[in-house]
Parts: structure tokens; C-alpha cells; sequence
């Protein structure tokens, strides 16, 4: 997907969205989600901004011939019944980019209503040393972008309240599928 195609998407569509960030590599959380067009919407604003991500995305929504287009898209199967040591493996990648290298993880872990959000990202982003962008859509405003770089300072369950107020007002595709906990 082109920059300008891009670009011309969310004009065309009314969509408002800010700049990513100046930084090279990043754990980028993407809330809420809702839908699979989060995934869509999410890879329309990097190709806006002329950034490339890879995103997990569970491993059931890789059939034939889905699964051929997501991975072109930067998308990598997750197996959530077992683990499998997708975090070291992100970690890894961290390591071993030389460029830009943008990880995205939707906090939620699903598109149902959850007040549990997944932590996994806290490990892999003070693992690999790397900021926590935090990248939001918005379709009440039909807005998207980024909120702002995560403080990480203090505790596991500091950073997480931190993270979820941060998305208080945000509205999904399905409204009614989002919860911080804390509305």
C-alpha cells in the first residue's frame, strides 16, 4: 500500500490522524480493538506515514487465503492456547534490527470486552529497551494516531493504569466491545 494511496484513503474518508513519533523502533500498542478492520485502518495510517509494522495477529485468522495477504501485510501468527516464546522472539527481532522496527500489540489480547489486558508488552518493550508508542483509533472522532510515548516508570500495575486512562473516550468500531475499566 503507497503513501500517497494512503494518504488519499483517509482524506477521502475523513479521517484526521497526528504523526508517529521520531524514533527508530518501538513496541506500538493499537487500542481499542474491536474489529479486524483495526488491522486495516492500523496499516493504512503506517502506510501514510511512510512506516512499515509488524503486527501479531492470532494464528486462526491465517486460512487460505487470508493468511497469504496478512503476512505480506506484516502480519506474524499467534498461537494464544500455548506459549510458544513469542516474547524472546520479539525481543530478538529488536536485536537484530538494523533499521526501523515497529512491533504492534493490541493490549486487549481480543476483540471482546476485557477489562484483563495483556502485560506482554511491558516485558518485550524493557527487554529490548525500546519506547511504548501509544497508537490509538478512534471512530466516534474518525480519528487515529498516536497518543503519546508511554512513561515507564514505576510498577508493572502503575504502568498499566497509566496505559488504559490513556484510552478513556476512545470508541472502537464496536463501541460496546471496549472497556478500560476505568469509565
Amino acid at each position: 500500500m503507497g503513501k500517497r494511496f494512503s494518504k488519499l484513503y483517509l482524506r477521502t474518508f475523513k479521517w484526521k490522524y497526528n504523526d508517529f513519533p521520531d524514533v527508530d523502533k518501538a513496541v506500538v500498542l493499537m487500542a481499542p480493538h474491536t474489529s479486524m478492520w483495526d488491522f486495516v485502518l492500523g496499516k493504512i495510517y503506517f502506510s501514510a506515514q511512510g512506516r512499515q509494522a509488524t503486527i501479531l495477529i492470532k494464528k486462526e485468522a491465517f486460512f487460505w487465503p487470508v493468511g497469504y495477504f496478512l503476512k505480506k501485510m506484516g502480519g506474524i501468527p499467534v498461537d494464544r492456547g500455548r506459549r510458544t516464546g513469542l516474547a524472546e522472539k520479539a525481543i530478538e527481532s529488536f536485536e537484530k534490527a538494523t533499521d526501523r522496527f515497529y512491533l504492534v500489540i493490541t493490549p486487549e489480547g481480543t476483540r471482546k470486552k476485557t477489562k484483563n489486558w495483556k502485560k506482554g508488552f511491558l516485558r518485550i518493550a524493557k527487554a529490548a529497551n525500546v519506547p511504548v508508542v501509544l497508537g490509538f483509533l478512534d471512530c466516534k472522532t474518525r480519528s487515529m494516531g498516536v497518543i503519546g510515548l508511554l512513561d515507564m516508570s514505576g510498577t508493572d500495575e502503575e504502568i498499566m493504569e497509566r496505559m488504559k486512562r490513556s484510552y478513556i473516550g476512545k470508541t472502537g468500531v464496536y463501541k460496546d466491545k471496549f472497556e478500560t475499566g476505568y469509565e
